[in-house]
């Protein structure tokens, strides 16, 4: 298997396994217990291993959220507590979630062991989420297996969404565009908070498909330091789960 056709055959695992647990009800209810509204724990866990920006900075990490509703996240969430440590916080729901989503996989060890490999070699520049979950990712090195491959999705997930962030940006398509004409379209814009009208999703199509392969490229060499059948045993297993 090539580093391309991995990548390809492994991003819908990666984009909702690495995603699933910001939306379980145990990671949330821990961001509840520490005083956070929801939005607020999501933007500033995920963005807190930026460290402490302004808002502005954030909102640029990200990409495809209305600066405002980010904006005023952002602003809540560090009233509560320091960005950073919402990171550490966050992370460590991650790693808990991956105890019970991942008990029960053989080889979930290994699966974490090939996924590291690949985002160690990844080139990081124009990723910041990326390089800031890549290097929690490593504050879990002597987790259990289960834990480090949850946190292995997310940081795979980082990796992608930057790479898909940067190719939307090189065709031109603004935030709201992008995500009425992704593969979600108007449930997504609804979800992110976005205020209608919303533009006609078939307006940037073309430019999204294009950004696509795009993605495919620049998250593709980071798979080159896998052999080939460490290739394939990574994306039959992420398939797999």
């Amino acid at each position: 298997m090539t580093p391309e056709e991995c990548t390809k055959r492994i991003a819908g695992a990666v984009g909702r396994i690495g995603g699933e647990w910001m939306f379980d009800a145990v990671v949330n209810a821990r961001g509840t217990e520490l005083g956070f509204e929801t939005w607020a724990w999501y933007h500033c866990g995920r963005g807190g291993v930026l460290g402490n920006p302004p808002a502005s900075v954030v909102v640029a990490a990200f990409g495809f959220f209305p600066p405002e509703l980010q904006t005023k996240a952002w602003e809540k969430g560090c009233a509560v507590m320091a960005p950073a440590d919402t990171a550490r916080e966050y992370a460590a729901c991650c790693a808990l979630w991956g105890t019970r989503r991942f008990a029960s996989v053989d080889g979930a060890g290994r699966l974490a062991d090939l996924l590291t490999k690949a985002l160690d070699s990844a080139q990081a520049m124009g990723l910041p989420l990326f390089a800031g979950w890549r290097d929690v990712l490593h504050d879990f090195d002597a987790a259990s297996p289960p834990e480090r491959l949850a946190l292995a999705l997310q940081a795979a997930r980082e990796h992608r969404g930057g790479a898909h962030l940067v190719a939307v940006r090189g065709y031109g398509v603004d935030p709201l565009q992008a995500v009425m004409s992704g593969r979600y379209g108007a449930t997504n814009a609804e979800f992110f908070g976005w205020p209608q009208p919303w533009p006609d999703p078939e307006a940037g199509k073309e430019q999204m498909a294009a950004a696509e392969r795009i993605t495919n490229a620049i998250v593709a060499p980071a798979f080159e330091v896998l052999t080939g059948d460490e290739r394939t045993e990574l994306t039959d297993g992420l398939r797999a789960l």
